[in-house]
C-alpha cells in the first residue's frame, strides 16, 4: 500500500463541514415518536426522552478550553429501574473538572426533589481529588423523572481534540443528540461509519456548529465482549485549525513512534554502561548473527531487568542509565530496544495496531488516537516476521508473544524511507531535545497473528489417594496453560506480585465474597516454561483438595462438582444478547480428576452424569468412570472454537453454559464398601 494509494482514498471518503443553512426547528426535536416505539419505552425499566451532549472549545492562550455540557431526561418506569438507574455517576476525570450540576427528581404528583450536590463532592481526608461518583438519587420511584444537567471543562492541545462517538446506551432514547461548536478559526473533519448519519451544519464568519443526531434509539445491553464500532453507527471527529493537512503517515510515524522509541543520549557515563552490557552479554557470540545476539540481549532483558511504572524524574535518561539500575519502565525499554535494533543493523518496522474491541482501523483516514497499541516488527534472517512488543509495566513479552486483544487485528506497518545511513544526532535525543523527523515512510497492512482454540487452553489434573481414616485428600497436581490464556494470567499474576494494592483488593475480594482457593499447594515439584509460539507454562505439585469433597459418614463421600469444576466461561447472564460477542480467541478449558479409595467403591446413579455436546460455536463434555472397584475418574472440557459469536446465534453460547451450569450444581455420591 503506497502514501499516494491512501491520499487517494482520504480524498475520496472524508467529508468535510461546509455551509449548510439550518432551519431554526433542528435545535430542538418536534416530532412525535410513533406509538409502537413510545409503547416499546414504556415496557421498559427506563428510557431518555432526550440526551443532549454538547462540546465547545475556545481559544484560550496557547492552547483550547474545552467545555462539555451533559442534559438528561430519564423516565423511570419499574423498580429494576429504581435499582439500576437511580444513581448519579460520574468518572473520577469529570468530578474533578466539574463547572456545575443539578440534578432533579420530577415526581409523579408534580412536586420536585432537588440533589443537594455538597453531600456528593466530598473528598476524603487529606485527598485533593473525587474519586469516582456514584451516589443514590434521592426520592425516585417508579413514574418519577430523573432531570440531570452537568457541565465539565479541561484544557486540550489541539492534537486532543478527538473523539470516537456513538448514540447508543443502555436504555431507549426519543432523541439523542451530539453537538460540536468552536470558533471560525477552526474546522471540524469527521467521518461517519455503519450508516451513521450526516450532519446539519452552520458555517459562518462568527462560528462552526454540527449536530448529529438520532431518534427512537433502542437501547442496547453490552456484553464484557461488546464492540459498538464493530457493527453499530459511530463517528470520529477531529478540530484542525484551517491551515491544516490532512494527517499523513510521516506524521503518525513521528508524533507517535518516535516520541516514545527514541533513545536520550545526555549523559556519557551511563551510556557507556550500555556497551559493556552488551558485550559481556553477547560474550563468545560476537562472531554470530546479529539475529542471535538480538535474541541473546532481549533474553537478558527478560532474566535480569525488573519493570516498574514511569517516574516523572527519569524521563530524560539512557538506556545505559536504567541496565545500571536493572529495572526499566515501558518508555524507557522501548528505546532500550530501538537503540538494539539500530545498533545491530536490523531493520525494523513500526507497528500501530488497534485493540480488536475498540473496532477497526481505517486504512484510508488517519485518525488521531487510533491505535492503542505500537511496537516493533522485524524480518529474522530467514526473511520471517518477528514481533516485538515492549515490556508493560508488571509484564514482559517474549518476541512473538503480543497482548491478545490485538490477536488477528490489522495493523499498518512504516519505516522511514532512507537514501542514506542514519546520523547520530537523528538516532537520539540530545541537549536540544529535538526528536527525529522522517521526511516520507513506506506503508503497508499486515494481520496480526492469533492462536487456534486448540494451542489456547487450560489443562488441570488431580490425582489423589482419599485418606479415609484422616478424612482428607491430599493431592498430586498437574497445571498447564497455553497460548493466549498463558499471556492473560501470567501477567494479571504478575500484576499482583508487583503491586500490593491490587494484591490486597483481591484478597479482600475474596474474604468478602467467601471464596476460597480449591487447592492449597505445598510443594511445587516442577515447572517447565516454552518461550516458543505457542507460548506455555506447565507445573506440577503436591498438596491438599479443599472443600471440593465432603465425609458424610463412615461410608459416604460427596464430591461437589460446583467446589470442582471451575472452568473459565463465556458470561451469558441475559435470555437474549443485543450486541454480538467479540472475543481475543477461542480456547479449551480441561479438568481431569481421579479420586483413588483403599476400599472398593460404589458410585449412585453412576449413568446421570455424562454429557457429550457439541455446536458451530464449542463443546461441553463431562465425563464420568469407575476405574477398577476403586477409582473414581471424571472429565470435564469446556470450549468455545469461534473468536465472534454473532447475537443472533446467542442461543448456542447459553446452550453450552447450561449444560455445565447443571453439571456444577451436582453431586457425586461415592459409597464405600467392605467397612
Amino acid at each position: 500500500m503506497t502514501l499516494s494509494f491512501l491520499r487517494k482514498k482520504v480524498e475520496k471518503h472524508i467529508a468535510f463541514c461546509v455551509l449548510i443553512l439550518l432551519p431554526t426547528g433542528i435545535l430542538a426535536n418536534d416530532s412525535i415518536p410513533n406509538s409502537n416505539f413510545l409503547e416499546y419505552c414504556k415496557k421498559s425499566d427506563a428510557y431518555l426522552k432526550y440526551s443532549y451532549t454538547d462540546v465547545a472549545y475556545a481559544k484560550a492562550w496557547g492552547s483550547y478550553r474545552r467545555y462539555v455540557s451533559i442534559n438528561n431526561k430519564l423516565v423511570v418506569n419499574s423498580r429494576a429501574g429504581v435499582n439500576r438507574f437511580a444513581y448519579l455517576n460520574l468518572n473520577e476525570y469529570i468530578s474533578n473538572n466539574l463547572d456545575e450540576i443539578e440534578v432533579k427528581t420530577l415526581k409523579a404528583d408534580g412536586t420536585v426533589i432537588e440533589l443537594d450536590s455538597s453531600k456528593v463532592f466530598q473528598t476524603r481526608s487529606g485527598d485533593r481529588k473525587l474519586g469516582p461518583i456514584n451516589y443514590p438519587i434521592p426520592g425516585v420511584e417508579p413514574g418519577d423523572t430523573i432531570e440531570t444537567s452537568y457541565t465539565y471543562r479541561d484544557y486540550v492541545k489541539v492534537p486532543e481534540m478527538t473523539d470516537f462517538v456513538n448514540l447508543y446506551s443502555e436504555v431507549p432514547s426519543l432523541n439523542t443528540e451530539y453537538s460540536i461548536k468552536s470558533d471560525p478559526e477552526l474546522l471540524v473533519r469527521y467521518k461517519v461509519y455503519n450508516k451513521f448519519p450526516e450532519p446539519q451544519i452552520i458555517s459562518n464568519d462568527t462560528l462552526i456548529y454540527c449536530l448529529f443526531k438520532m431518534e427512537k434509539i433502542k437501547g442496547l445491553e453490552e456484553n464484557n465482549n461488546s464492540c459498538i464500532p464493530c457493527e453499530l453507527p459511530y463517528m470520529y471527529y477531529s478540530m484542525e485549525k484551517r491551515d491544516s493537512e490532512f494527517r499523513k503517515w510521516k506524521d503518525v510515524y513521528n508524533q507517535e513512534f518516535n516520541l516514545i522509541t527514541q533513545p536520550v543520549s545526555l549523559d556519557n557515563k551511563n551510556s557507556s554502561y550500555y556497551n559493556r552490557w552488551k558485550r559481556s552479554v553477547i560474550g563468545e557470540a560476537k562472531d554470530s548473527s546479529k539475529y542471535h545476539k538480538f535474541t541473546l540481549l532481549h533474553q537478558d532483558v527478560l532474566n535480569n531487568i525488573q519493570m516498574e511504572p514511569p517516574k516523572k524524574d527519569e524521563l530524560l535518561k539512557s538506556n545505559g542509565y536504567f541496565l545500571k539500575e536493572k529495572r526499566f519502565n515501558p518508555l524507557g525499554i522501548r528505546r532500550l530496544y530501538r537503540q538494539l535494533l539500530e545498533d545491530l543493523g536490523i531493520e525494523y518496522w513500526a507497528v500501530f495496531a488497534r485493540s480488536k474491541r475498540a473496532g477497526k482501523i481505517d486504512p484510508h483516514y488517519i485518525r488521531k488516537g487510533e491505535y492503542d497499541h505500537i511496537f516493533f516488527a522485524y524480518n529474522d534472517d530467514k526473511g520471517v516476521m518477528n514481533l516485538l512488543y515492549p515490556h508493560e509495566a508488571y509484564y514482559k513479552y517474549q518476541i512473538n508473544e503480543i497482548p491478545t486483544s490485538i490477536y488477528n487485528t490489522d495493523a499498518v506497518i512504516a519505516k522511514p524511507y532512507l537514501t542514506k545511513k542514519i546520523k547520530k544526532k537523528d538516532r537520539f535525543i540530545g541537549y536540544d531535545l529535538e526528536l527525529a523527523v522522517a521526511d516520507s515512510v513506506t506503508v503497508n497492512t499486515v494481520k496480526l497473528p492469533g492462536t487456534s482454540s486448540h494451542h489456547n487452553y487450560v489443562k488441570q489434573v488431580f490425582y489423589s489417594n482419599v485418606n479415609l481414616e484422616k478424612k482428607e485428600t491430599p493431592i498430586k497436581y498437574r497445571f498447564s496453560v497455553s497460548g493466549g490464556l498463558y499471556t492473560e494470567l501470567k501477567a494479571f499474576f504478575e500484576l499482583l506480585a508487583q503491586d500490593e494494592e491490587v494484591y490486597d483488593f483481591y484478597n479482600a475480594l475474596e474474604e468478602f465474597e467467601g471464596d476460597e482457593d480449591l487447592i492449597e499447594i505445598d510443594t511445587v515439584t516442577k515447572t517447565i516454561l516454552k518461550n516458543a509460539k505457542p507460548f506455555s507454562f506447565r507445573m506440577e505439585a503436591e498438596g491438599t483438595l479443599k472443600g471440593a469433597m465432603s465425609f458424610l459418614t463412615d461410608n459416604m463421600v460427596s464430591i461437589s462438582l460446583d467446589k470442582l469444576v471451575q472452568h473459565n466461561q463465556i458470561e451469558t447472564e441475559h435470555d437474549t444478547a443485543d450486541l454480538n460477542y467479540y472475543l481475543d480467541y477461542g480456547y479449551s478449558d480441561y479438568l481431569m480428576a481421579i479420586f483413588k479409595f483403599q476400599n472398593n467403591i460404589e458410585i449412585l446413579d453412576i449413568d446421570g452424569y455424562n454429557i457429550d455436546f457439541k455446536n458451530d460455536f464449542g463443546e461441553y463434555f463431562f465425563k464420568l468412570e469407575l476405574v477398577g472397584k476403586n477409582q473414581v475418574t471424571l472429565q470435564s472440557n469446556y470450549e468455545i472454537n469461534r473468536e465472534m459469536i454473532p447475537k443472533d446465534e446467542y442461543a448456542h453460547l447459553k446452550k453450552i453454559n447450561q449444560l455445565l451450569q447443571e453439571t456444577k450444581n451436582k453431586r457425586i455420591l461415592v459409597k464405600i464398601k467392605n467397612l
